[in-house]
């Protein structure tokens, strides 16, 4: 399957000039001079062209001694007056095998059977994008039971939702893997590796290294294979500018890609007003939740005197743990139950300090799913985030029966209705007076748990999702192209 990697063309040997390799020429003639005397510095000064000099370093070659003094006739600079063939040095480029040993542990890794699907993910870990990933392999795996999935994790950090893919998928740790090469060299092995797979499909979903593929090899991956990419929503730097894939690569990628793939309809109509990609280039495709929803109709889990909020969530600068922690200190008759991993460092961990400083909150750390953290004390599910695609938490929300309080934010507008929303997402009176309302009124939550669950209903079910990735060609079937059978025919 594999092609053994040999690096030869790192290995050619090339006459240079310039500043650099004249200076390391004249350390090496006085360190020769040094270790072999008059003689040997003789020899080092080109003195018999053509001969390989003390220490394996070859001299200049007679023929190229020659021509370049033909060619001083017409450029002096070659040889100004009162120089020789020393002003010029022998360069090696250096030989470095790393790449083709990080090749071959991958070959050994992926092994020797062809490969259907090949998705180019970060990591798989607690997270909505990551959820994502396994319901593609999964959509994949059910409709196709033939089909062999290749996942390869292209960061340097544990996977442990690995074990999560179906039994038709294989997870190879790249980023383990290729962690002693630079990003560059990444980006050639795994061009390698792809191109060698001649997988029918592949799909990058936050993948650096998987878009910078695409960004310098496009036109080579594409002839065997179609390629997929998801993007979900902008990142927004210190300064609250738009940052990430789409901002890095869409402009130059797109005419490679067979469609993007987005879990929102807010950021395609974005990306197509500001980065001038073609609106045709998006296929809006809504993650399902996975598991199975109340019936209908249904009220609100909580209690008759219900006094706690819970949050779950990643703790990092988009899910403004200050903007939690300043509502939790507006409501001190109410406790604040926080799930999640704390990702923050700098400057960005003082709001985690004023959380832990508050008496009425309390961190507890991971969670698996939100449905095993919800109960009857709990009279509403906070939201609280700058930017989104579509959370897909929101769903586990729904699902428990909790009223949702939310900001209006990406593809949050999606899922609920907009009378249920906070119009501007750092609105902290907003929030504060929404959950008011929810605690003092069972009516009120009952009713919003109500349209949460018809909405849930209608627009998340397992069939829709895979319904829209059948309709993408080259996706779900594995499908290869009239050429690639040609060529093997032949």
């Amino acid at each position: 399957m594999f092609d053994r990697w040999t690096h030869n063309r790192w290995t050619h040997n090339r006459w240079v000039r310039n500043r650099y390799t004249r200076r390391v020429a004249h350390w090496v003639r006085r360190l020769v001079a040094l270790l072999f005397g008059p003689d040997g510095a003789q020899a080092a000064t080109g003195a018999a062209p053509g001969a390989t000099l003390t220490g394996g370093i070859p001299a200049m070659p007679a023929w190229l001694c020659e021509e370049m003094t033909q060619l001083a006739a017409l450029e002096p600079e070659l040889l100004p007056p009162g120089t020789g063939f020393d002003r010029y040095a022998f360069y090696s480029i250096p030989i470095s095998t790393a790449p083709g040993e990080v090749y071959a542990r991958l070959a050994d890794a992926i092994g020797e059977q062809p490969y259907s699907h090949v998705l180019l993910v970060p990591w798989l870990k607690q997270g909505g994008a990551d959820r994502g990933i396994l319901y593609y392999a999964r959509a994949i795996a059910e409709h196709n039971p033939a089909a062999r999935i290749l996942v390869l994790s292209t960061e340097n950090s544990p996977s442990p939702w690995a074990s999560r893919l179906p039994p038709q998928a294989t997870h190879v740790d790249f980023g383990h893997h290729a962690s002693s090469l630079d990003f560059a060299l990444q980006v050639s092995v795994i061009v390698r590796v792809l191109v060698q797979l001649r997988a029918s499909m592949v799909h990058i979903v936050n993948s650096r290294v998987g878009w910078e593929a695409i960004l310098r090899h496009g036109l080579a991956l594409t002839q065997h294979s179609r390629l997929f990419a998801s993007i979900f929503c902008d990142d927004y730097d210190l300064r609250m500018n738009p940052v990430g894939y789409a901002r890095d690569y869409l402009r130059y990628c797109y005419p490679y890609l067979s469609t993007v793939i987005c879990d929102n309809s807010q950021y395609p109509h974005i990306w197509s007003r500001e980065l001038g990609v073609p609106t045709s280039l998006f296929t809006v495709v809504p993650f399902p939740y996975d598991g199975e929803p109340p019936q209908l109709p249904s009220t609100a889990l909580s209690a008759s005197d219900p006094d706690r909020v819970l949050w779950a969530g990643r703790l990092d600068r988009q899910k403004r743990p200050d903007l939690l922690a300043a509502i939790a200190a507006r409501l001190p008759e109410v406790h604040f139950d926080v799930y999640g991993a704390q990702v923050m460092a700098g400057a960005s961990a003082q709001d985690l300090g004023r959380l832990r400083s508050l008496p009425n909150v309390t961190l507890h750390g991971e969670f698996q799913r939100l449905e095993a953290v919800a109960s009857p004390s709990h009279f509403a599910y906070l939201h609280t985030t700058s930017w989104e695609g579509t959370p897909t938490i929101l769903f586990d929300a729904a699902a428990a029966r909790l009223p949702i309080c939310a900001p209006a934010v990406g593809g949050i507008v999606d899922f609920l209705p907009h009378q249920d929303l906070i119009d501007v997402p750092d609105d902290i009176d907003a929030f504060v007076q929404q959950l008011q309302l929810l605690r003092a009124s069972a009516t009120l939550r009952d009713q919003r748990v109500e349209r949460q669950l018809e909405s849930l209903v209608r627009n998340r079910q397992w069939g829709s999702f895979t319904g829209n990735l059948q309709r993408l060609d080259g996706y779900l079937a594995s499908q290869e192209r009239s050429d690639d059978r040609a060529a093997d025919n032949a």
